[in-house]
């Protein structure tokens, strides 16, 4: 792998999990914490605040981890430039600032931020206007501790360490040298990497918390770097041929002889040092190597069982005391205070979460269609993530009310890459059924005319014949015209 290509290492961290296991975990030095439903709260101030200025907070993202899947609550005073953000939360969750500063917090922890946004911008002027070579770990440290303090976290998130010569993440000239091997050959490519970078980190000074910390940095970039096997082929157009990309497809698996060698998820703690997107990685690692006894499998076992229940208490479905006392307590205590707040508004739903007919992949959807013998059917499939899609649902609600009076049933399918505290949102706004199906088995569907695009349209007759397919969407007018035409 080109180890010359000068690209930053990770700094975005995402922290999850942990658990109080059927086993003795592994022994960590990174903290562990109480399970346990409580407030975080970050008071912060801008410590070269001057009378007149109008930053009221620094900018954020929201996390959607969180079980209730709602932001903070604010608070603010400009005259004396502080700012307090409350969370609500049942488990670790990192508070990411959009400048870059992010902050771990567990239940329970109020956490002091002291900010100087110009030495924070010096911080960050240093590491965009000095060559990479000649960036030191000990530079940026001593410009981060002039710009922030923080007081009071549980575990305060390590800077990144500067590693000469090393790659994490790749380049395209990377995935260009590589486009070639087979998916056995990439994944011991990435793994010889991971070594030499694993090397280099245990010969930095660092403490036991830190070395800890970032080796789960490293493990979440060779996961990602297999993950990305196929997908950097189709966005860097390095093939347009559907063939040869099914074909890269077929052969990627998280199926992986060096499993054993990982320590992530060996202790619930492993998530401290993950990015947002490896709480997928690192589960579907976990699924693929029959690691689902270890610490952190049971752990998100027992999450994924309170995320669904959560997900029907929004949706508006009951749940029983056995379901619900069948969860840990700190997942019970959130999701009966979200159950209270719903059973007020229950009668403002719309739509209704209908399950997957039983049968396999592909007799869902006619089973679907079947249910609506007599009626004309428009079947959406969408993301909560998709821009056009919203767009395309918001513009029928203002025909549907006369669709559904001349006989038009709405089915909305979306699948798991739809964030649930999101999609439970557009059942109560949009009347229909509603389906979530697993990502991975949407392909298995056999959808017609369907490229892997979204949003996606099929408009079936009242014989249950398929009338009309639509990708993209062509605009109220053209949609209403293809409806008048069926009978």
């Amino acid at each position: 792998m080109n180890k010359q290509t000068p690209i930053a290492i990770l700094f975005v961290l995402l922290a999850l999990a942990a658990c109080t296991p059927n086993k003795p975990q592994s022994s960590s030095a990174l903290p562990m914490w109480e399970r346990k439903s409580a407030p975080a709260v970050i008071q912060g101030r801008y410590i070269d605040w001057k009378l007149g200025d109008t930053d009221k907070h620094p900018g954020f993202w929201e996390n959607h981890e969180s079980l209730k899947g709602n932001g903070p609550e604010i608070t603010t005073d400009s005259i004396a430039g502080t700012f307090t953000f409350t969370w609500d939360i049942c488990y670790p969750l990192k508070h990411e600032f959009t400048n870059g500063l992010s902050i771990m917090l567990f239940p329970g922890d109020t956490v002091k931020l002291d900010f100087n946004r110009a030495a924070f911008a010096a911080y960050e002027d240093y590491k965009k206007e000095t060559p990479r070579d000649s960036i030191t770990t000990e530079k940026l440290r001593e410009l981060w501790n002039k710009a922030v303090h923080i007081e009071g976290a549980t575990f305060e998130l390590p800077l990144p360490v500067q590693m000469k010569d090393i790659e994490l993440s790749y380049s395209r000239e990377c995935a260009t040298a590589h486009y070639h091997d087979t998916f056995d050959e990439w994944r011991e490519v990435c793994w010889n990497e991971f070594q030499e970078v694993v090397k280099q980190l245990d010969s930095l000074e660092l403490t036991e918390q830190e070395r800890e910390y970032q080796r789960m940095i490293i493990e979440q970039d060779y996961l990602k770097k297999l993950r990305d096997y196929s997908f950097t082929k189709k966005i860097w157009n390095l093939t347009k041929d559907k063939d040869s990309l099914d074909m890269f497809k077929q052969q990627f698996t998280f199926q992986d002889p060096h499993a054993p060698e990982l320590t992530y998820y060996r202790n619930a703690l492993g998530f401290f040092a993950c990015l947002n997107n490896m709480f997928d990685e690192g589960r579907l690692y976990i699924q693929a190597n029959g690691l689902e006894d270890s610490p952190l499998g049971r752990w998100f076992k027992e999450l994924d069982e309170a995320k669904k229940v959560m997900t029907r208490v929004k949706a508006g479905q009951r749940v029983t005391e056995s379901e619900m006392n069948a969860l840990s307590p700190e997942f019970q205590a959130q999701i009966r205070e979200v159950q209270a707040e719903m059973k007020k508004e229950n009668a403002n739903i719309k739509g209704t979460w209908r399950d997957l007919p039983e049968g396999e992949p592909q007799e869902w959807l006619p089973k679907i269609v079947a249910e609506h013998k007599g009626r004309i059917v428009f079947v959406d499939f969408w993301a909560t993530w998709c821009g056009p899609c919203r767009m395309g649902m918001e513009a029928m609600e203002s025909v549907k009310e006369k669709l559904l009076e001349r006989g038009v049933d709405f089915v909305y399918i979306t699948d798991t890459s739809s964030e649930s505290n999101e999609w439970t949102k557009y059942i109560r706004k949009h009347a229909g059924d509603h389906y979530i199906v697993p990502k991975e088995k949407v392909e298995a569907m056999q959808i017609p005319d369907y490229e892997n695009a979204i949003p996606h349209y099929l408009i079936y007759d009242r014989e249950g014949k398929l009338a009309k397919t639509n990708v993209g969407w062509p605009g109220l007018e053209e949609m209403m015209q293809e409806l008048e035409k069926v009978k």
